[in-house]
């Protein structure tokens, strides 16, 4: 009965779900997972043309990922790779900015379905999950830091811990949604974090977790601290 007065709701578009869904069918069509496409082995951009439901597609090309981008041919990134679950548009960009500026935290769990089902394969081996850090001004603001959920659900699912103190932001940044231009994006984020201890993370393998990767500005000043 209750069930019926009250059904649950797909999160996206609050047509009836079942009890095991989080996001109805027709919106899970709608999100382009980064798995289907061919991709930069280091940063995890799609190439963006050999979708599998793409008229172009071939099941005789190599989708096995050893090709590497014009940025990471040319050691543009410091972190050994990155990989993105979902292509940052329709439903799931909804999804990240209701949960992201809205304070609709119940948003989570219709990410975290996404992000466990489309796990990456190759990121199988690390010894801590470490979320790119907000500056208290902003976290103050905001209430909540939506990288640190993300990321100590996946540390949960991957039975690992996850630092939370470790890495800090020590100086507050313009959103870099706000900032169209590469190089001065990488420019508001130079000298933004540290690593409060240097034997913290020393000899450990970092799954370092954000919710939107753009041009990797944010992850790459990150890691550069985590790797000095």
């Amino acid at each position: 009965m209750l069930e019926i007065l009250f059904p649950k709701l797909c999160s996206s578009c609050a047509d009836p779900v079942s009890k095991s869904q989080n996001i109805c069918s027709d919106c899970s069509d709608d999100i382009k997972c980064i798995q289907d496409w061919s991709y930069c082995s280091k940063c995890g951009v799609p190439f963006g043309f050999y979708s599998s439901d793409n008229e172009n597609y071939s099941p005789d090309i190599d989708h096995s990922n050893r090709n590497l981008c014009s940025k990471c041919l040319k050691d543009f990134y410091s972190f050994n790779r990155a990989r993105s679950i979902a292509i940052y548009e329709g439903k799931v960009r909804d999804l990240i900015i209701s949960f992201k500026y809205e304070g609709k935290l119940n948003r989570v769990n219709s990410l975290l379905e996404i992000l466990f089902s489309n796990f990456p394969n190759d990121l199988d081996s690390f010894d801590t999950v470490v979320p790119v850090p907000l500056h208290i001004d902003k976290l103050r603001k905001r209430e909540y830091n939506q990288s640190v959920i993300l990321a100590q659900s996946v540390a949960k699912y991957k039975s690992v811990s996850c630092d939370l103190f470790g890495l800090k932001r020590i100086r507050d940044t313009r959103p870099q949604i706000e900032i169209a231009n590469e190089g001065e994006r990488r420019k508001n984020v130079k000298g933004a974090f540290s690593v409060s201890d240097s034997t913290v993370f020393k000899d450990k393998s970092v799954l370092l977790v954000d919710d939107v990767f753009t041009t990797g500005s944010t992850s790459d000043e990150c890691s550069k601290m985590l790797l000095k």
